[in-house]
């Protein structure tokens, strides 16, 4: 299975959306960054991992959820995203398909040491906005489709259609 080991924050700070919301609150930055990679590892078919510092923070514990099928991790106060992302790598067997996203060169280095892929946070976001680009317009093609799908001449049995077109003919009906 593809996985894609994403350095939270260091996405934040370069896609230009989440920077203006993290200005605001850094909460919600969060947020969108979690809704919008849920979305792509579901169009993707990809595990996606994403892990944020907390390491500043002295009351911060080390901690790990599900959020909308986007394994999330915090660092905690004792380690940095960064030696979370190192553990990461050096537990994903060789086999394995493991991409990182960051902007970060030592972290890119030491996946390309495991021979592990990388892109960069623009990357992803070109990756990202290209998935969810494409997952739009499927849904606005079957919605056409389902709009006219809803036609009554479509739900018509075709003895009644062929009837209809008779009589629009000026045919009469046998």
């Amino acid at each position: 299975m593809d996985r894609l080991i994403v350095d939270g924050y260091n996405i934040i700070f370069a896609w230009p959306e989440l920077v203006a919301l993290k200005d605001v609150k850094l909460e919600d930055a969060r947020e969108l960054l979690l809704a919008m990679l849920a979305d792509y590892a579901a169009m993707t078919r990809q595990s996606v991992t994403v892990v944020f510092d907390s390491h500043r923070r002295p009351d911060a514990a080390a901690s790990e959820q599900l959020v909308n099928g986007i394994r999330v991790i915090y660092s905690g106060r004792k380690a940095s995203a960064d030696h979370v992302i190192e553990r990461l790598l050096f537990e994903a067997r060789t086999g394995d398909e493991v991409t990182i996203a960051t902007s970060d060169a030592l972290q890119r280095d030491l996946a390309l040491g495991r021979q592990f892929k990388t892109v960069s946070a623009l990357t992803l976001k070109s990756q990202v906005d290209a998935v969810l680009t494409r997952r739009n317009q499927q849904m606005n093609d079957r919605r056409a489709q389902s709009d006219i799908a809803r036609r009554l001449e479509d739900r018509l049995d075709p003895k009644t259609r062929e009837r209809l077109e008779q009589l629009r003919r000026g045919e009469l009906p046998k």
